[in-house]
């Protein structure tokens, strides 16, 4: 029997969701879920600090807008603690400013509404270029 030289592509990945609003948490499940990804959501990022797997071949999608604590300011705590995991940063009408330090950080970002395929585009180029476990 002849071997095919089409092989199974790799699982999508992990994608970690952190923003306030359950609908959004529940819809990006949903989207991301029908891709093929795993997802885990988290309302909140001190939830997420205490409870997610902190994983370098994952992708993490957060919310500018959270509790206590911005976006940002969470994606470089995770980065802090020794995890370069991709980040995605989601937003309703960014500054300027907050453009321009989302690029210095190195975090790419999606405005709301999330249509079309910008979140997904992004996600899918974040875990192609993440680190893989092993």
């Amino acid at each position: 029997m002849a071997s095919s030289a089409i092989s199974d592509p790799p699982p999508p990945g992990l994608v970690f969701v952190i923003d306030g609003d359950g609908a959004v948490r529940r819809s990006l499940r949903f989207a991301l879920g029908i891709d093929g990804f795993a997802v885990e959501t988290f309302g909140d990022a001190e939830t997420f600090l205490r409870l997610a797997e902190l994983r370098p071949d994952a992708c993490v999608v957060v919310d500018y807008h959270l509790k206590r604590i911005n976006g940002i300011d969470l994606i470089e705590t995770v980065w802090r603690r020794g995890c370069p995991m991709p980040a995605i940063l989601t937003v309703t009408n960014p500054s300027p400013a907050l453009i321009r330090r989302a690029a210095e950080a190195g975090v790419a970002l999606v405005e709301k509404p999330l249509l079309g395929s910008a979140l997904l585009d992004r996600i899918r180029e974040a875990l192609a270029g993440a680190a893989p476990l092993g």
